[in-house]
């Protein structure tokens, strides 16, 4: 059974992120094909990059690089649920993802982003980018939350729209397709 990662790009107080990455996860109960995993980065608590020797070399000298590449090496796909600061990725999740190489080698990934008027697709954008260079299949589904704070009911919980929730089944649906259907085909590439 393929394991997806559902990795929380924000680490910042109060974050919106939780929010949206939870919603994820109990739909994800509608697929059980695979194992969902939700991952915040505020609780991985990284440093700022602090190994001595490049991700690629897999050589890592620290115990907490050595934990989270675990972490990421243990899965078959990850979804990321990412915000968009100054149309970018928070620095927390960009940390996260440098700390690596060969851990995210040959799997799909799939976004939910969240935001003002962009709705998060330029920090997905700038993922997108980075996660080639790292050999990722950036699929192209995503679940896309603009202008999120509309979604708020009075207690200040997110209630997604129907439109969310069948792009977020989607979603679910192609990430564990993929994970599942490329996982042979790493076998052979690693």
């Amino acid at each position: 059974m393929s394991v997806i990662k559902v990795i929380v790009g924000s680490t910042r107080p109060n974050r919106f992120g939780i929010q949206p990455a939870s919603w994820l996860m109990e739909l994800a109960k509608e697929h059980p094909e695979a194992t969902f995993e939700l991952i915040d980065l505020a609780d991985v608590n990284l440093p700022f990059l602090d190994e001595p020797k490049p991700p690629a070399a897999g050589n890592y000298a620290n115990d907490h690089t050595k934990a989270w590449a675990k972490i990421i090496g243990d899965a078959d796909g990850y979804i990321f649920v990412t915000a968009e600061y100054n149309h970018g990725v928070p620095a927390a999740l960009k940390n996260a993802i440098d700390f690596l190489a060969r851990e995210w080698y040959y799997k799909p990934a799939a976004f939910v982003s969240y935001g003002a008027g962009g709705g998060g697709v330029r920090a997905v954008e700038h993922l997108r980018s980075t996660l080639t260079w790292l050999r990722v299949y950036s699929l192209h589904d995503e679940v896309a939350l603009y202008n999120y704070w509309s979604q708020l009911d009075d207690k200040g919980a997110f209630a997604p729209s129907e439109q969310q929730i069948a792009d977020a089944h989607r979603l679910l649906t192609n990430i564990v397709f993929w994970a599942t259907e490329l996982k042979p085909i790493r076998e052979k590439l690693a």
